[in-house]
């Protein structure tokens, strides 16, 4: 931007340096005199040069010169008349000139100020151009147009003012006027042109007087941090729609009145009125005072009583309200007259009374309507109206005892008087609530309380749990029975961790059929353990996991390879006494595997026959295990045997050939002996959940697949006894689920970690 200026100012110097006439010395200064109209103009000395009027320090131009007995008026500052006068600190211009030429103040470096007079009409191409020491710029109302480059690099400059008169503002008029504040410009520009204002970095504010919005040359505003650009009354879309760019800083300009609003009692209110400047077209302002409690408002110090009031600023105004007290009186009452009384007394404005509240049985006092808590107290009435007292619920402890590693108590530690309170008694993992203190069995326990209050919370062991590597596998023991069930996906190790009566009571252990491994040692030395069923995904048995379980009698495996058993997992086993059971077209290949082939008898897994009752389909259940009996049908080849939980998911599916045996297993559960053939079956499920209903369905069919007949049954499991003996409300029944990787504890509604912790 800065070197097309300077090229094309040396051009346009160039253009005319060579048409100019040179002066006539008339004082300190030169001049072109015209004979013709009888005008002069100041111009520059015959030979024009970087020294032009070489060391003067002010130019005092005269409104007319004498030459020969002629008089001239100056009528114009010619081009290039002050060119480079470097010197010149400030200069008079008068009412006779009506332009300033070409590059008249061109570099003039030291010149401060100037005034330009009313009568000028026209300011030059790069008449002021570099005058960096010159401050501040009045432009009169006659001057209509200002040339390109007009105040270009004027450095110094602070302020502008241009007057009413100008159309346009040149090219460049302003560019780099780095220290510009504020311009205002008149109501009658149309034009700005381009870089008019360019660089102009600490140009903030500009007023503009044109209703009309003038055309906007390209750049005019580059690099300018621009806050506010005021416009006039009425002009403001008009300029955010044509000024978009701008939109957001465009606005009125302020007022320069103030309003003052104060109080003849600061004790006694306050006022509302604009904090902030009005605008010129927003000149009417609102005030209105408010009384605080116990003033009233009476009038304006000009005696106007209007309350809010609009008032239209004209200059610095200022307005008193003024207050004065009210009168009142005063009653008491309680805000529940079964908790508590009052007494009270009515009085007249300024009186000192004193009320008191007295709380009935099982309340106490807590405050009165204005929050004041002395009781009683004296008070001040200052208007009208009604202490209430407030009275509470008196509240009283609950303590809550029991052994904290069997388990805890939830519920308030407080209430307050008369209030229904519900203590749950939630027992740690391996244990079950029996009983309060005092011998009832409700839990949760609903009682009111009317004191200080102590609850001990009774709990005994229970027979469910979790074992085996990570406690990944879930236990639980039927006391009844004497039948320990391990199911749950994952590796039993020998890290067992069972209830009080398990395993050293069992007579039957039941490996789920999703049970991975059985760990070393893991059931070593249980002497009154008798049965063992082992279910298809049981890959390996670690060393000694059964030793020295010198009663065991059967085992039933139903895995169809044989499972990998370390050579001494059975040692101390009587193997001609204890019976192997495997699917029947696994026999032989047992009978030829390491550890297996070591027991002496080694037969099919099927169904025992039994005499069936009305040849009906009948289910026995227990905790844990079903007992199912169904009928031979006659030319029945096989038979299905399918249980379904509720939502319709497959638990197992059994299928029996006709002699009974089972040949096919898929989810399933561990059966008991086979033997001759008689009017029926009977089969025990095995490893179900406790306290859960299921639906069984029988189908036998003939060679070709075709159904003879279909019998389907619901049932539901027991509930483990010794978790339920003692529970009369609630969902007692214990789940155990993994969820998110992390095996969960369900439990009356609750949800706990296998520690015992309860979840949200």
């Amino acid at each position: 931007m800065k070197t097309k200026l300077f090229s094309l100012f040396l051009a346009l110097a160039a253009s005319v340096g060579t048409i100019i006439a040179n002066g006539t010395k008339i004082g300190d200064l030169y001049y072109n005199l015209s004979p013709d109209n009888l005008t002069a103009e100041v111009t520059y000395q015959k030979q024009r040069s970087s020294s032009n009027y070489s060391g003067l320090t002010s130019a005092d131009i005269p409104s007319s010169v004498t030459y020969n007995s002629q008089t001239y008026s100056v009528t114009s500052i010619g081009d290039y008349a002050f060119y480079y006068c470097s010197s010149l600190t400030s200069v008079t211009i008068p009412n006779s000139v009506t332009s300033i030429g070409y590059a008249a103040f061109y570099e003039c470096s030291s010149l401060t100020s100037v005034t330009i007079p009313n009568s000028v009409t026209s300011i030059g191409y790069a008449a002021f151009y570099e005058c960096t020491r010159l401050t501040s710029v009045t432009i009169g109302n006659s001057v209509t147009s200002i040339g390109d480059y007009a105040f270009d690099g004027c450095s110094s400059l602070t302020s502008v003012i241009i007057g009413n008169s100008v159309t346009s503002i040149g090219y460049a008029a302003f560019y780099e006027c780095t220290r510009l504040t504020s311009v205002t410009i008149g109501n009658r520009v149309t034009s700005i042109g381009e870089w008019a204002f360019g660089y102009c970095s600490s140009l903030t504010t500009i007023t503009m007087k044109a209703e009309t919005p003038p055309s906007l040359g390209d750049q005019v505003f580059v690099n300018v941090n621009i806050s506010a650009i005021y416009v006039p009354c009425g002009s403001l879309n008009a300029y955010q729609s044509s000024w978009s760019y701008y939109a957001s800083l465009i606005k009125y300009e302020s007022l320069p009145y103030t309003i003052s609003v104060i109080v003849n009692n600061s004790d006694a209110g306050h006022v509302n009125y604009p904090q902030s400047a009005l605008t010129i077209c927003d000149n009417y302002a609102t005030i209105e005072a408010v009384p605080n409690y116990g003033y009233h408002f009476t009038q304006w110090s000009d005696g106007v009583k209007d309350n809010p009031r609009t008032i239209v600023l004209t200059q610095d105004t200022t307005f008193t309200a003024e207050f004065a007290k009210n009168e009142y009186t005063i009653t008491t009452a309680s805000s529940n007259s079964e908790w508590g009384s009052t007494t009270g007394i009515t009085a007249l404005y300024l009186d000192e009374v004193e009320i008191s509240a007295t709380p009935n049985y099982g309340y106490h006092f807590v405050s009165w309507n204005d929050g004041n808590t002395n009781n009683p107290r004296t008070i001040t009435v200052t208007k009208d109206e009604t202490y209430t007292a407030t009275f509470a619920k008196n509240t009283y402890s609950i303590a809550k005892q029991t052994n904290a590693e069997q388990g805890y108590i939830s519920g308030a530690s407080q209430a307050e008087y008369l209030d229904y309170v519900t203590l749950t008694a939630t027992p740690n993992y391996g244990y079950h609530f029996t009983q309060w203190s005092d011998g009832l069995k409700d839990n949760p326990r609903i009682f009111v309380i009317t004191q200080d209050t102590t609850f001990t919370a009774e709990f005994a062991y229970d027979r469910v749990g979790t074992c085996g590597k990570d406690l990944a596998l879930v236990w639980s023991y039927d006391p009844v029975a004497k039948v320990l069930t391990i199911g749950n996906e994952g590796a039993f190790t020998e890290n067992m961790q069972f209830g009080a009566e398990a395993p050293k009571e069992m007579e039957e252990l039941v490996i789920g059929h999703n049970v991975t491994s059985i760990g070393d040692r893991a059931f070593s030395g249980i002497e009154t353990l008798k049965k063992i069923t082992i279910g298809e995904s049981v890959k390996t048995i670690g060393e000694q996991a059964f030793y020295n379980c010198v009663n065991l009698e059967t085992i039933y495996n139903y895995r169809a390879t044989p499972t990998n058993a370390y050579s001494t997992a059975f040692d101390g086993v009587d193997k001609f006494e204890c019976a192997l059971y495997v699917l029947p077209n696994s026999i032989d290949l047992y009978k030829s595997a390491s550890v297996w082939r070591d027991f002496y008898y080694t037969y099919a897994i099927g169904a025992s026959e039994t005499t069936v009752v009305d040849e009906e389909v009948t289910v026995t259940p227990t905790v844990t295990t079903a007992a199912v009996t169904w009928p031979a049908v006659n030319n029945a080849v096989t038979y299905d045997l399918v249980i379904k939980d509720k939502n319709g998911n497959v638990i197992c599916t059994l299928v029996f050939n006709a002699n009974g045996q089972l040949t096919q297993i898929v989810f399933g559960a561990p059966g008991r002996d086979n033997s001759t053939q008689s009017s029926g079956f009977s089969f025990t499920v095995t490893g179900l959940e406790a306290g859960t209903s299921y639906d069984l369905t029988i189908t036998a069919k003939d060679e070709n697949g075709a159904v003879l007949q279909t019998t389907t049954q619901s049932f539901t499991t027991a509930d483990v006894p010794s978790a339920v003996d003692n529970v009369t409300t609630g969902d007692t029944r214990l789940r155990k689920m993994l969820i998110d990787g992390q095996l969960l504890i369900l439990r009356d509604g609750r949800t706990y970690t296998v520690q015992g912790k309860q979840l949200q």
